[in-house]
């Protein structure tokens, strides 16, 4: 079994903190987020096949575009099952997603400017879900307000890309788009029916420039 090796114990124990902390806000949005994060506890076995192979012996060599030593997997986008990692080596553990099957280790994206952000980003999530009712189902979302969900993590997380974001929220994006058809079916039926556009809004919960948008398209 390979053993990570961290700069000193207070390294150590502060990414156990860490990560401990941002699967406890994981567990909340498990559902919405193609991400699976790791816990302290399995670090170790998810190196295998990046830093060390099967038997524990090190991947990691001068080579250019190799597996760098300071690079730790802490979770795998679910999709592709790309690598998430931190980088030790940097202040606040920086968080990318790098890409597999490229026969190297040199293309991958930006996902947070610390592990700290990357906790932040899933209570931005959470917040969002808790405020729209997601879980339950009882409020619709749109997806101009998933939008700006991730436009906010954009401003607070420098060299972050919109498109990694709305990838790994593509389960919330897919809910939002469902939202959508059913919108634009329920204001062209009231409309029909001779309801106003303040009425309308009122009884989807929507802003009136809302219900416009959707009768710009009858």
């Amino acid at each position: 079994m390979p053993n990570i090796k961290f700069d000193s114990c207070n390294q150590k124990e502060d990414i156990k903190r860490n990560l401990e902390i941002i699967n406890l806000e994981y567990e909340k949005i498990k559902d919405y987020v193609n991400l699976e994060i790791f816990s302290f506890e399995q670090l170790d076995e998810r190196q295998v096949g990046f830093s060390t192979d099967i038997d524990g012996n090190s991947l990691v060599t001068n080579e250019e575009a190799t597996w760098n030593d300071n690079w730790i997997v802490i979770a795998y986008e679910t999709l592709c099952g790309d690598p998430i990692i931190i980088e030790l080596n940097e202040d606040g553990y920086p968080v990318s997603r790098l890409m597999h099957g490229m026969d190297n280790w040199d293309s991958g994206s930006f996902l947070a400017d610390s592990m700290e952000s990357f906790l932040n980003i899933f209570k931005d999530i959470g917040w969002f879900l808790a405020e729209k009712q997601v879980l339950g189902r009882k409020q619709t979302i749109q997806n101009k307000e998933l939008k700006a969900l991730v436009n906010n993590i954009l401003e607070k997380n420098k060299f972050v890309d919109f498109e990694i974001w709305e990838s790994l929220l593509n389960p919330l994006f897919d809910i939002a788009e469902e939202c959508e058809e059913v919108l634009d079916t329920k204001v062209k039926e009231m409309k029909k029916e001779g309801k106003k556009i303040t009425e309308i809004a009122s009884l989807l919960n929507i802003q009136p420039k809302d219900v416009y948008e959707y009768i710009k398209k009858i």
